[in-house]
């Protein structure tokens, strides 16, 4: 089966489902399109929960495709804005939404894929405005998730150890390896100018200082790094409540109490405290 063909194929049925279901009285009977598209709806909500591994990585895929056809040219832009994904983006973020609620723990293992998805739904002058815990709140749910004000990125901490850092005003993203498993925390300092990240599989939390130069600077994103590591100190590992996986993402999250200092908060109420 084709997984792509049908995620698209139910996305088209559904992409303009709000339009269609508004003001649709429960009960009553509905037209072959506002029937389409609630039947689209629930089909593509079923799939998801059943498969969070396949529609992530298939929507993920499609954002992929379509963002590199953007890139070719004011032509190739003006059709992308009228196919199916783009139209689609509202029913995308709802089941991206369900799958944060009901099954974190598939939704965290493909987390930078999740944002990938998330940056191409939400217009990034929104997010600039408004923050991602108002744009998407569901996503900031996840420790391993960090936005700063300030400097206008997001930092998304990876089951590989890898840092994903998008730039919100470029949709520019870039992938730094941090540490050697899954990292448990991201946090950026009050002023933007640092970034935390804990990993209590390899039991280290590690600084990290932005490179001011490159804000605003677009077109040196892809040659320099945007991030450096100044610090790097050892931490006791955290030992879950229970061996659930649902406790492991909650199992320890950053705190600046100022632009230097920062609070490693386990679980079960422990601080260990670091100063850049």
């Amino acid at each position: 089966m084709d997984v792509s063909a049908v995620l698209m194929g139910l996305l088209e049925l559904c992409a303009d489902a709000e339009k269609q279901l508004t003001g649709i009285t429960m009960g009553l009977p509905l037209n072959p399109a506002a029937d389409s598209a609630r039947s689209a709806r629930h089909a593509l909500s079923l799939i998801a929960t059943a498969r969070p591994p396949a529609f992530i990585t298939t929507i993920a895929r499609e954002v992929h495709r379509h963002t590199a056809m953007q890139s070719q040219g004011s032509q190739s832009q003006q059709n992308v804005h009228t196919t199916t994904l783009a139209r689609a983006k509202t029913e995308i973020l709802r089941v991206i939404e369900i799958l944060i609620e009901k099954m974190p723990s598939d939704v965290v293992d493909l987390l930078v894929e999740v944002m990938d998805i998330i940056m191409y739904c939400i217009e990034g002058s929104l997010v600039k405005k408004k923050g991602l815990q108002e744009c998407f709140p569901a996503i900031c749910k996840f420790y391993m998730v960090g936005y700063c004000d300030r400097s206008h990125r997001i930092a998304v901490g990876a089951r590989q150890g890898s840092v994903a850092l998008y730039d919100v005003r470029t949709g520019k993203c870039q992938n730094i390896h941090g540490h050697k498993g899954p990292i448990t925390a991201v946090s950026f300092a009050p002023d933007g100018r640092y970034l935390a990240t804990y990993s209590n599989a390899d039991s280290h939390i590690s600084f990290w200082q932005m490179n001011t130069s490159l804000l605003g600077s677009i077109g040196m994103l892809n040659s320099a790094p945007q991030l450096r590591c100044i610090k790097t100190y050892q931490v006791p590992p955290v030992q879950p409540a229970s061996p659930g996986s649902q406790n492991a993402l909650k199992l320890a999250r950053l705190i600046w109490t100022s632009n230097r200092n920062v609070i490693l908060m386990a679980h079960d109420g422990k601080e260990h405290r670091f100063m850049v």
